[in-house]
């Protein structure tokens, strides 16, 4: 019997390779330039194409297609995202800007089912200060557009994970980063405070009031007594994990000695107070544990004066400078003046007193 002869494929047969569009490898494209997909859009291939750029291909797929091959040397092992081209990482970051105005579901799948979010936070540490800056626009969407609703089964929501990791990284950037990224990453704390009114947003601010850095302190302060006055009053009254919350705030004050930071906890607790009244914030506080309860009621009955300007000042160059060994105080030019006039101590230089000891032994010799 003849062989029947194997025809190749035609290129025409060939399912098209998947490529993603040039338009989503440039930076700061605005919101409303985000187009929608075309109908029938291919998002497996989409996802897939950003896994692999993100370095989240699995490796049990690549172990088992590479089973029956046989190699004849080991393949060089590389680390992920080494050979990433960084604006194929922003393509990745406008990709799912995109899902998140148009395919919300799939952005949940990718974003918080797949954890791209760890990836994303890692671009806020990037060389490239455009590939940081854009990461953090898509943060700042993701707390505008994903606004759930004030019930208890929503305190289990994916992105309650997302805040946890995310508020110590953005007050990072928010304090030490070159101006346009410290604003974008102050424009996107704003952000959360005013959407994401969590418990777990208000216990990760006050956990990070603990910082001995007085600028990471200062604005975690702020942002918590800012979110206190919009989580509001039901909010407080109907919750069942008050307990935790004063707990946190009253670790911040047991755990620093420093007045500043004691300060600022009865400024916290007055702000409570303020949403709350009297009555109603006593009854929650009778819920909670003794030790909660006992260190509410110190931070409440201390007595402490409004700190200074010259005292925080003091404050911050003494946490720029802990590190640093003290240096001996300079004396001051007219040393030698305040000497000879208040104490009648005679200053004698070595010169002179020779010269002086010399004449006098000639005199002594004639």
């Amino acid at each position: 019997m003849a062989k029947k002869e194997v025809i190749p494929p035609q290129k025409n047969d060939l399912p098209p390779k998947f490529v993603l569009d040039s338009t989503m490898q440039k930076g700061n494209i605005s919101y409303d330039a985000l187009e929608s997909f075309p109908a029938n859009y291919d998002f497996i291939q989409l996802i897939q194409k950003l896994k692999e750029i993100l370095g989240k291909v699995s490796k049990k797929k690549k172990n088992s297609t590479n089973k029956n091959k046989v190699q004849t040397k080991p393949e060089p092992q590389t680390p992920q995202n080494t050979s990433v081209d960084w604006t194929m990482q922003l393509a990745v970051i406008n990709y799912l800007r995109r899902l998140l105005k148009f395919e919300k579901d799939i952005f949940n799948q990718t974003f918080y089912g797949l954890k791209f979010y760890e990836n994303i936070l890692e671009f806020f540490n990037s060389i490239r200060s455009i590939l940081a800056q854009n990461a953090l626009i898509l943060f700042n969407e993701v707390f505008s557009k994903f606004v759930p609703e004030l019930d208890e089964k929503n305190q289990k929501s994916p992105i309650i994970n997302l805040i946890k990791v995310a508020i110590p990284s953005l007050i990072l950037k928010a304090t030490t980063s070159q101006s346009f990224i410290k604003n974008e990453a102050k424009t996107c704390l704003e952000t959360l405070v005013n959407n994401m009114k969590y418990n777990d947003t208000l216990i990760t601010l006050l956990q990070i009031m603990n910082t001995k850095k007085i600028a990471d302190f200062e604005l975690a302060y702020i942002l918590s007594n800012k979110l206190i006055k919009n989580l509001g009053k039901e909010f407080f009254v109907n919750n069942k994990h008050f307990g935790a919350i004063m707990g946190a705030l009253g670790n911040v004050y047991e755990n620093n000695k420093n007045d500043l930071y004691k300060r600022r906890c009865k400024s916290l607790l007055a702000s409570f107070e303020e949403v709350m009244s009297k009555e109603e914030f006593d009854k929650k506080l009778e819920k909670c544990d003794k030790k909660e309860k006992d260190l509410i009621k110190e931070i409440t009955f201390s007595k402490l004066q409004n700190n200074t300007k010259r005292e925080i000042h003091h404050y911050t160059l003494k946490s720029k400078d802990k590190n640093k060994p003290e240096e001996r105080p300079k004396t001051n030019c007219k040393t030698k003046q305040i000497l000879k006039k208040n104490l009648n101590i005679k200053l004698v230089d070595p010169k002179v007193e020779q010269k002086e000891n010399c004449a006098n032994n000639e005199g002594q010799k004639v």
